[in-house]
């Protein structure tokens, strides 16, 4: 890992969450260059990979000619340690999330996976969730936020209807809001920040719409 593409990877980031309406992801853009203004501390993590990456990686380099926070992302990648949480891994929503899921961490505390930067305060870093595939219901305490680097995809919080959301959308859950994300037939690659409690790890809940009506309801809003 160089400084460089770090370096690069958070300007680009900062700039797209300055873009956006709320004064929450323009709050982050702020925290970002704050830490980019001082990569002293971060250092090399150990290899990770997960199964969904492969394809996730070239849907990247697909759209990385037009984006250039995708094309920053793309050359970072191969320095990030990526893994699945324990807890859903324990107990799989479905049988193909396994793998068809996976995270890498850029920022975060110590206690969590391998970081390149260390922060008690704030994490950041990447989802990758393989074509068509539902991340159920769930909810956490820290509040967080969502870049979609690639899509199309579809969101719902609580009993809400699906939203279908394109490429280079700003999505915002506060603490505890119950929330489900679809991808659509090509792989999804999303950033994310976390604040508050980093801790506590998310949880999935009970939702009344089964897996097979999720797909079949959401599947017009990811085309």
């Amino acid at each position: 890992m160089t400084h460089r593409k770090l370096t690069k990877f958070i300007q680009c980031f900062a700039d797209e969450l300055d873009r956006g309406e709320t004064q929450i992801a323009r709050s982050h853009a702020n925290r970002l260059r704050a830490l980019q203004a001082d990569l002293t501390g971060a250092g090399e993590v150990p290899d990770g990979r997960v199964p969904v990456q492969d394809i996730c990686e070239a849907e990247l380099a697909a759209c990385a000619p037009d984006a250039s926070l995708a094309k920053a992302l793309l050359d970072l990648m191969p320095s990030l340690h990526f893994t699945r949480s324990k807890t859903y891994m324990a107990a799989p929503p479905s049988a193909g999330f396994g793998s068809n899921y996976g995270y890498g961490v850029i920022c975060g505390p110590v206690s969590g996976p391998p970081v390149l930067m260390t922060d008690p305060d704030i994490a950041f870093g990447v989802m990758l969730l393989g074509p068509n595939t539902h991340y159920p219901l769930h909810h956490h305490p820290a509040d967080e936020l969502y870049y979609t680097v690639t899509g199309p995809s579809a969101w719902r919080t609580g009993r809400d209807p699906w939203v279908s959301r394109g490429i280079g959308e700003i999505i915002h859950h506060p603490s505890w809001m119950p929330h489900a994300t679809l991808s659509g037939d090509r792989s999804l690659v999303l950033l994310y920040v976390w604040h508050g409690d980093l801790e506590t790890d998310a949880a999935f809940l009970p939702d009344f719409m089964a897996p097979d009506a999720v797909l079949q309801t959401a599947r017009t809003d990811v085309k």
